[in-house]
């Protein structure tokens, strides 16, 4: 198949600032054909930006330029709006995470998908950062034995976190319950984020999580994590069998298991159009586990790199008629995870056992 059309649904921060531009360099693969926002200023001055057609409405966008694939950059709790208005029309999709911030329009998404043979993608940029997918192929190479417990220290939010929590214990390993806690405290008077109200305050969230193989979850998060200069460490972990893993450190037993082993990484480049681009990531254990860059040919930052695979993720499941690489159940799981999590802390730590009742749409 050749290039696929896309249709770009957010022209605000997000939109303009990160997928726009990345969409622009994905030329042998994706043809950006149009822009749609509520915001007419936004759309026009992207779709000028991009030499493409700019709208405010969404189903005369689809009807109009006839996308191969949409991505959607809105308010989360919206994504269920235009993502049925594609999948109706037979137009697959990808969303900025959540897939939506309720699970009833989440399920009414994935059935509207299913019914009208259309692909969903939501993108979870966490565990697509290039350390993160080193990390995630030792453990799938069996590098650290089975993951006993996992740690989200306030490295992403709510879905976010629970998403790194998921990637280190299995995405296929079931959630049974979980216990969350919720307390703020008193900090320093400072400056949160350059151009935010200062903050003297701030709010943890913990959540124990059990899955199904006796592995735990533990999730911390911060109200300070995004920008505070109080809280500039953060990270995740996660202590295995033979081995454990801090924020990007890799530690295993050596082969007479009475000494540890530290893993190093090492870093592979390309050189594209004069840009230093990551090829691969290397570990040296034995045998060596490598994660290949799949967008080396692109000159992509390593953060880029994270949005590119989302959207290429969607576009090679189009192509080859296959399930996205994340997919709407791993998205609707984090978010499922999340909501349990609010619940228990809102109710003085009361497990949430799954599956939970919840509003069906």
């Amino acid at each position: 198949m050749d290039k696929l059309k896309i249709a770009h649904i957010g022209t605000g921060r997000r939109g303009s600032g990160t997928y726009l531009p990345i969409i622009s360099k994905l030329t042998d693969d994706l043809e950006l054909v149009a822009v749609c926002d509520q915001q007419e200023e936004s759309a026009t001055e992207q779709g000028d930006k991009y030499n493409v057609p700019a709208y405010t409405d969404t189903e005369q966008m689809l009807d109009s330029v006839k996308p191969d694939i949409c991505a959607i950059v809105i308010t989360p709790s919206n994504n269920h709006i235009p993502g049925l208005l594609c999948s109706e029309r037979g137009v697959s999709y990808c969303t900025e995470t959540p897939i939506d911030t309720d699970l009833g329009w989440a399920d009414k998404m994935i059935a509207s998908a299913q019914a009208n043979g259309t692909k969903l993608e939501v993108n979870e940029n966490y565990y697509r950062v290039p350390t993160e997918r080193i990390k995630r192929e030792m453990i799938l190479a069996g590098v650290f034995g089975k993951v006993n417990v996992a740690y989200n220290d306030f490295r992403g939010h709510g879905y976010h976190g629970v998403g790194l929590i998921r990637s280190y214990v299995g995405f296929e390993n079931e959630p049974v319950r979980v216990y969350g806690f919720r307390k703020g405290y008193d900090v320093q008077n400072h400056v949160w984020r350059q151009g935010q109200p200062e903050r003297s305050t701030e709010d943890w969230q913990h959540a124990v999580i059990e899955f199904e193989d006796g592995a735990i979850g533990i999730f911390n998060f911060s109200s300070l994590s995004y920008g505070s200069p109080l809280r500039g460490f953060n990270g995740s972990k996660f202590y295995a069998a033979r081995g454990m893993c801090f924020r990007n450190d890799a530690i295993i037993l050596n082969e007479t298991a009475d000494a540890q082993r530290s893993v190093s990484i090492s870093r592979r480049t390309n050189n594209v159009g004069g840009y230093e681009t990551l090829a691969a990531l290397v570990a040296d254990t034995d045998p060596e586990v490598v994660w290949e860059n799949p967008l080396q040919n692109y000159p992509l930052s390593d953060g880029e790199i994270t949005v590119a695979s989302e959207l290429m993720s969607l576009a090679n499941a189009v192509r080859n008629d296959t399930e996205p690489e994340y997919g709407a159940y791993n998205g609707r799981k984090d978010r499922e995870i999340d909501v349990a999590m609010a619940r228990s802390w809102a109710n003085e730590g009361q497990p949430v056992s799954f599956p939970f009742e919840y509003e069906k749409r």
